[in-house]
């Protein structure tokens, strides 16, 4: 349905298209008056294996008495994006993001102490709203802000913003409302460029930070989890009006506590990491249209989560796992 809503008014925006330069790569800009708009659908798959620790109390212990257990984490999802851009002037670009997705996880827990923590979980709902900056340093390079503002929370009581928890029979878990908005606010910005060498290649780069803003996320006090990372690629020109991207993505986020929706409670989150392998296909037709079918690849380590159960800590300690993502996207500059 938000696939449908979105393509009708992207469509509706290009009723009075003139050609106008597009946000193809990181560092473009649009000129003064011009707009662009983006319609993003993706669907991605993801899977972790893990250790379940039922004692991970800091004294020295046994091994043999921590209770250990294999676990996995394993899930599914859609999404779909729009995203509207306009040039205010030809330095700076302002604009928004909002969208719709759809989360299935699945918890696996090969231990009857965990049966509480294990089981399925869906998220289904509104993004938050994302305001969107961009700050032109010289061509083909700029600084670009994003803010992040919450619509859906655990206060929500729209239909957009709903999260249900199904886990196994004669467990006293309920869940909560949230959706899929974050509920806290978001900063995010960076430096972003694409040039061309001397030899006629073609580069495009950027590295950003993140951190959120406040200390309250569904009802539970959390610290600001920290995030850091950069991307490096090529782009590769094909033959008229196609192009294709390579690039490799790193991210970072450092240790932070927060509520999860697995757990039902308080989570101190160790440090996480991820590799991406992302794979671009550009077409340019009709003018100022442009479609870009993607591919992602990520190794994703997640973080140790520790917690506490009837006053004993435990915790999962998770091993590399993957995800693995396609989608496309239609643009439109005008």
């Amino acid at each position: 349905m938000w696939f449908r809503i979105s393509s009708v008014l992207l469509l509706t925006a290009l009723s009075s298209v003139i050609y106008a330069k597009p946000l193809n790569l990181p560092g473009d800009m649009l000129s003064a008056g011009e707009q662009f708009a983006s319609s993003r659908i993706t669907m991605s798959d993801w899977y972790n294996s893990a250790d379940f620790i039922g004692d991970s109390t800091p004294v020295p212990i046994d091994d043999n008495q921590r209770a250990f257990s294999d676990a996995n984490h394993k899930g599914y999802g859609f999404s779909t994006q729009l995203t509207y851009v306009l040039g205010l002037s030809e330095d700076i670009n302002l604009g928004l993001r909002y969208g719709y997705r759809y989360e299935k996880n699945e918890a696996s827990i090969d231990s009857a102490a965990a049966a509480e923590i294990e089981g399925d979980w869906i998220n289904e709902g509104g993004t938050d709203l994302t305001l969107l900056g961009r700050y032109r340093l010289h061509t083909g390079t700029s600084v670009d802000v994003e803010f992040q503002m919450p619509i859906c929370s655990a206060s929500s009581v729209s239909s957009l913003c709903t999260s249900n928890l199904a886990v196994p029979e004669n467990t006293q878990q309920t869940g909560r409302d949230g959706g899929q908005g974050d509920g806290y606010y978001r900063l995010k910005t960076g430096v972003a460029s694409n040039w061309v060498t001397e030899m006629d290649t073609h580069w495009l780069g950027d590295a950003y930070m993140a951190v959120t803003l406040a200390d309250d996320v569904f009802g539970e006090k959390v610290s600001s989890p920290f995030v850091f990372g950069a991307s490096f690629g090529g782009i590769f020109q094909l033959e008229k009006n196609h192009q294709w991207v390579g690039k490799l993505s790193v991210q970072r986020m450092l240790e932070y506590s927060g509520y999860s929706e697995q757990l039902q409670t308080q989570v101190n989150y160790a440090q996480q990491s991820q590799v991406a392998f992302d794979f671009e296909y550009l077409w340019d037709f009709l003018g100022p249209l442009q479609l870009r079918p993607f591919a992602q690849l990520a190794i994703v380590q997640l973080p140790t989560q520790s917690f506490y159960v009837n006053n004993k800590k435990r915790s999962l300690e998770y091993t590399a796992g993957t995800q693995v993502t396609f989608g496309a996207e239609i643009r439109a500059s005008f």
